[in-house]
């Protein structure tokens, strides 16, 4: 063991200093644990921390967790992080560590208060594009020189902002990775921003417009049952599989006026009907991206958080912060010239909007990317704008499957969690079967390794008991353009639904 650490401590590494060297028996979960979540074990492993400098103003934070040499699987994962970042996301690591990966994380080069780096542009890059690329090139570098061979395979896996780290790693450097999965991606960054901007603003310039839970809860359970059915929903199902398919916005629907007059006030029926409406530039009209999704209104950073307006605000609106030079006023933004400026002079950075990935297919990359139906942060009928966009570029539908698929999960909330599947192998849950069927980076391995590419996968829904958390039942999502469509019998099991060929039903 000394001389594998004298080994990791020896790795040459310009641009940044190693900070730590340490050897675990094993990973083990943060108390408390009320959920009495079991975790799969790690093994034994050694960690390296270091701090790059790549630019005057850079500070990255890199962990590479490394199994020993008898359990290593003979492959590198790159891990996403969330949100501004800030910090390791030590979650991403133990998931890589249970699968015998050697397993990368970086802090995105920020601290966590993003606002702590306005004014700061190398740390915009290094978040932006810089820092994950630099945590798979020296992730890499140092697995080959802890074990004296090359990864056989490099996969990625990450999740909102980590969904923005892969696109932006297919983008640019289409040679770091085989194979990508990322959940609800945020590759949209700026435009994202601006999202979160518009639904806090809609609250807060009404004089009754904030939200409670109870409220929230009332009238989402409203939307459940008056569009249930048309967005593809089970009876039993409280939630909407496909809400893109509601027409109009719901606070002009007669069906619903007597229960928004009674369970919403005045300020908070304006805030939703601009919410639901969607973002759009007051000037030309253009609605610059996907309206928020009825039947998430109780999800994570929905509206009860929109509601909590200084907490939001300091939280959420930090690449304006960045583009603007000083923390921006949010109910004085301009989603004409404010909006506009920001994204010129950002969003070449912080988007990884290109719909061109001919780079990553030409050298065989493989890309899946699960979105959630109950996904209030970032709707996927904004994503399925920008797959279209790829599908167009490479002349159909059945030429993108070859390396790029996208599943849509029932019920699925922001990466984890929801009221419909709950869970697809993000977090190393041992609920969750770890098989290619209901785990997508083990479907990801499945289709790099083996050429069997993903069409469904089962997301898991969990139950609580006596024993802790637990699998309860699995709900298919089939890979587009076909959507899961509820045969007969038991709706909790996966065998009772089919895929039906129809991309026009997911909006």
């Amino acid at each position: 063991m000394n001389s594998l650490i004298e080994k990791l401590k020896a790795f040459p590494l310009t641009e940044g200093e190693i900070t730590s060297v340490r050897y675990f028996e094993h990973l083990t979960m943060p108390r408390p644990n009320p959920m009495k979540i079991s975790i799969a074990d790690t093994g034994a492993y050694y960690r390296v921390d270091m701090i790059l400098r790549p630019a005057p103003d850079s500070h990255i934070g890199l962990a590479v967790c490394l199994p020993e040499p008898e359990n290593w699987n003979g492959k590198f994962l790159g891990t996403g992080n969330g949100g501004g970042a800030g910090q390791i996301a030590e979650g991403n690591l133990l998931n890589g560590l249970s699968r015998r990966y050697a397993v990368a994380n970086t802090d995105l080069g920020t601290s966590p208060n993003a606002n702590d780096w306005v004014g700061h542009p190398d740390v915009f890059d290094d978040f932006g594009w810089r820092a994950t690329h630099l945590m798979t090139t020296i992730g890499k570098a140092l697995t080959a020189w802890f074990y004296c061979r090359e990864p056989k395979y490099s996969y990625y896996y990450g999740g909102s902002t980590g969904g923005q780290q892969a696109f932006s790693e297919a983008q640019r450097y289409p040679e770091d990775y085989d194979g990508i999965v990322c959940l609800s991606p945020a590759f949209d960054r700026m435009r994202l921003h601006a999202f979160f901007i518009w639904n806090w603003q809609a609250i807060h310039s009404e004089p009754d417009g904030v939200f409670t839970p109870e409220t929230v809860k009332a009238w989402r359970d409203v939307i459940i049952k008056r569009y249930g059915a048309e967005c593809g929903s089970n009876p039993d199902d409280w939630f909407l599989c496909y809400p893109g398919r509601i027409k109009g916005n719901p606070m002009d629907d007669p069906e619903l006026q007597k229960e928004a007059e009674s369970i919403l006030t005045p300020g908070q029926r304006n805030a939703l009907r601009k919410i639901y409406d969607g973002p759009k530039d007051p000037v030309t009209g253009e609605r610059f991206i996907a309206h928020f999704l009825p039947g998430t209104e109780t999800e994570g950073l929905s509206l009860v958080d929109y509601s909590d307006k200084e907490a939001f605000d300091s939280g959420y609106f930090f690449p304006y912060d960045w583009a603007s030079g000083k923390p921006i006023d949010g109910l004085k933004f301009s989603f004409h010239d404010d909006l506009w400026r920001c994204i010129e002079k950002l969003g070449p950075v912080l988007d990884a909007r290109d719909p061109d990935l001919s780079a990553y297919k030409a050298r065989g990359g493989k890309l899946f990317v699960v979105g959630g139906s109950s996904d209030a942060i970032i709707p996927y009928t904004g994503f399925l704008e920008y797959y279209r966009k790829v599908i167009e570029l490479q002349g159909g539908i059945e030429e993108t499957k070859k390396f790029f698929r996208f599943v849509l999960m029932p019920g699925f909330s922001h990466t984890i969690g929801g009221s419909g599947v709950q869970d697809v192998g993000s977090v190393g849950i041992t609920a969750t079967p770890r098989d290619a069927d209901h785990d997508a980076l083990m479907a990801m391995e499945r289709w790099v390794e083996e050429g069997a590419a993903p069409e469904r996968l089962l997301g898991t829904h969990f139950k609580t008991g006596e024993e802790g958390l637990a699998f309860d039942y699995a709900r298919p999502g089939y890979v587009y353009p076909l959507v899961t469509k509820f045969m007969c019998g038991d709706p909790k099991d996966p065998e009772n639904y089919c895929g039906e060929e129809n991309p026009e039903l997911y909006v």
